[in-house]
């Protein structure tokens, strides 16, 4: 287990080593030159305006200020860049442009050029819509900018969370950036797979349900990382996107809190010591299963933020009952609330920043991410803790099952070996003699008028007198080899 918590740790050192290499150089962020219009489906048409002037002068964007991210709304959402107060000297005029919009759950994303000639539109997405109506292959929805735009209008319609995470690209910064993104997810998915493969074998050896709770919750969260960083439509269900996109989240996300609950009772036997805590895990096993159920037959914005908000639920009760269980010292508790900590505080600014109540940014946009891997490593540390207490309980049992086996060939008056023990031997010698075809000397010794004499003086007087005929005839032996046993 050591070995692999090690391998764990040199590739996320790998990860943070190529995230700290990843320079932002020729990368802007759009939010200082941003604004925003929010209205009622249809009520903007951005080819219909003959000039840029004209649209701008036509609706009410309000500057969002560094705010990136509107919550939940069933609203569409337009936001305006004015790409003339880029500075002069860093749009190179012999690269092409690229504007990344980096939420890949959106379920639609159109942007629209606005020059001198008025408004035209420049590419439609989202991970309701076809994979060819991308212009570059990646995780996130690109759009190729002409030199001729000053303005850019992005349009936004999604029954998720809905958020701005906007970036201006030259054609090699993307390729960079697309390069070193690619490079830190891999680092980071090959770690939970790594947990993934590695629990997966110990549950084969040793066929603790501890271990199969374990891969199929980090199954599960890996999935769930999958969809919402972009990859699940690029590389798994590119020619069906529209169903997995709408019901992949919530299956995702309820079918990792199922086993949230089974291997929070499971790891630290909360049956044995916590009615309550045993009957609230179940009660959650079972409504994250519903939630899963929902996910199959139905879709909608209050599915999205019951998905949003519930593993907030589950993961606080998990986290509780670590606490209780590390009030009652069961094994593993510390480094089980340490992982759960860790996931706790990623779900919860997440959600929070899912529903526009903390700003959009790479620390509240990763928190999910990064609570995640805290969790998967943390609790991989508890199982080792799990391993290490099922050994030294065996240690325990073996040891026991020696010492219990050596009273047993012992006569419990006297002290010397049983009969049990003088036939184990006495087998023994009889192989090693016909072996080596020496002889054997074996010699009964019987007390004389021992009934008598216990009938005369009773029981106590009989006993002293055993014990103290072993001594003597234990002093009598002289060679290893010499033996004595009580035979009756």
């Amino acid at each position: 287990m050591l070995a692999a918590h090690r391998c764990v740790l040199l590739w996320l050192a790998l990860a943070l080593s190529c995230w700290a290499s990843a320079t932002p150089a020729q990368t802007i962020r759009v939010v200082p030159a941003f604004a925003l219009y929010s209205g009622e489906p249809g009520a903007l048409t951005p080819t219909q305006f003959p000039s840029v002037a004209a649209l701008i002068d036509a609706y009410d964007f309000d500057p969002l200020q560094g705010r990136r991210n509107l919550g939940y709304t069933r609203q569409e959402h337009w936001g305006l860049i004015d790409l003339t107060r880029l500075p002069a000297a860093w749009r190179p005029a012999s690269q092409a442009l690229w504007l990344e919009y980096g939420y890949p759950a959106a379920d639609e994303v159109d942007v629209y050029g606005g020059s001198a000639s008025g408004w035209q539109l420049l590419g439609k997405a989202g991970d309701i819509r076809p994979w060819n109506a991308r212009q570059r292959y990646g995780p996130n929805f690109y759009f190729s900018i002409p030199e001729s735009s000053t303005h850019l209008l992005v349009r936004v319609r999604t029954q998720g969370s809905t958020q701005f995470p906007l970036a201006l690209y030259s054609a090699s910064g993307l390729q960079r950036h697309l390069f070193n993104q690619a490079m830190i997810d891999g680092l980071l998915f090959g770690a939970l797979g790594i947990m993934v493969l590695y629990n997966l074998f110990i549950y084969l050896m040793m066929r603790d349900r501890v271990y199969l709770y374990y891969v199929l919750l980090i199954s599960a969260v890996t999935l769930t990382q999958f969809t919402l960083s972009g990859y699940g439509t690029m590389y798994l269900w590119r020619s069906d996107p529209v169903w997995m996109s709408v019901h992949i989240l919530p299956i995702s996300v309820g079918l990792c809190l199922m086993f949230v609950a089974l291997f929070t009772r499971r790891i630290l036997g909360i049956p044995g010591f916590s009615p309550l805590f045993n009957r609230l895990l179940l009660l959650e096993f079972i409504l994250s299963g519903a939630l899963l159920a929902a996910g199959l037959v139905t879709a909608g914005q209050w599915l999205m933020q019951a998905t949003a908000l519930w593993p907030i639920v589950v993961v606080l009760t998990s986290l509780l009952a670590g606490l209780w269980a590390a009030f009652r010292q069961q094994p593993a508790a510390g480094l089980f609330l340490g992982g759960w900590g860790g996931g706790l505080l990623g779900a919860a600014v997440f959600a929070a920043q899912q529903h526009g109540w903390l700003p959009l940014n790479p620390v509240t946009a990763n928190s999910l991410k990064a609570g995640v891997l805290l969790t998967a490593l943390l609790l991989s540390f508890s199982l080792a803790s799990h391993i290490r207490k099922l050994r030294e309980e065996r240690a325990s049992f073996e040891r026991e099952a020696r010492e219990n086996y050596a009273l047993a060939l012992v006569d419990g008056l006297t002290g010397v070996p049983n009969r049990r023990a003088f036939d184990e031997r006495l087998g023994n010698e009889i192989n090693r003699c016909r072996r080596d075809k020496r002889s054997i000397a074996l010699l009964m010794v019987d007390i004389d008028y021992f009934k008598n004499f216990n009938d005369a003086y009773g029981h106590q007087q009989g006993d002293d007198t055993l014990v103290r005929t072993a001594l003597i005839m234990r002093k009598c032996l002289r060679r290893p080899s010499d033996a004595l046993f009580r035979y009756g």
